[in-house]
């Protein structure tokens, strides 16, 4: 990596604030995926901000950068799990910011997964064609997260168990 491109991602902090949005956060996590285009409507943005697991922020004035959102759902024996989504703006994908937020993501619900009822596992979909590259799957291994399926759409299916 440059010494440019360090300086770029050195910029940015991830921010764990699952369980404790605030309404003044909220409000900017709509309108950053409104305005991103991330999400066509404010229903839907309104809704999944309560998802919200860690937020990248970039310099002093805190701008909103990207979001990493972690739905809790039951699985078919009634146990919780995570589905995890990250958004990052286009003008702020440097390398190794995903990485960033889903290592922070990863370090808060694996201490939470200690918990009575906590989710055990994280799912994600690989939504973005990048993603399935070589280098893409080894850092997601790195990570954790392994193949376990395909969605009915034909996206790939990667699971991360959060406890041993």
């Amino acid at each position: 990596m440059s010494a440019g491109a360090t300086e770029n991602i050195d910029r940015f902090e991830v921010r764990w604030v699952f369980g404790s949005i605030g309404d003044a956060l909220r409000q900017r996590i709509v309108a950053f995926w409104l305005k991103e285009g991330a999400l066509p409507h404010a229903d839907e943005a309104w809704r999944r901000a309560f998802e919200v697991a860690c937020v990248l922020v970039e310099g002093e004035r805190e701008d909103i950068a990207g979001v990493c959102t972690v739905a809790i759902r039951m699985d078919e024996h009634g146990r919780s799990y995570g589905f995890v989504r990250i958004f990052i703006r286009a003008d702020s994908r440097f390398v190794g910011l995903n990485v960033r937020l889903m290592e922070r993501m990863l370090e808060g619900f694996i201490a939470l997964a200690r918990e009575p009822g906590a989710p055990q596992r994280l799912i994600a979909t690989i939504e973005n064609r990048k993603i399935e590259r070589r280098a893409a799957q080894r850092i997601l291994a790195r990570l954790g997260f392994v193949n376990v399926g395909t969605a009915p759409n034909g996206e790939r299916v990667i699971e991360r168990k959060l406890t041993a």
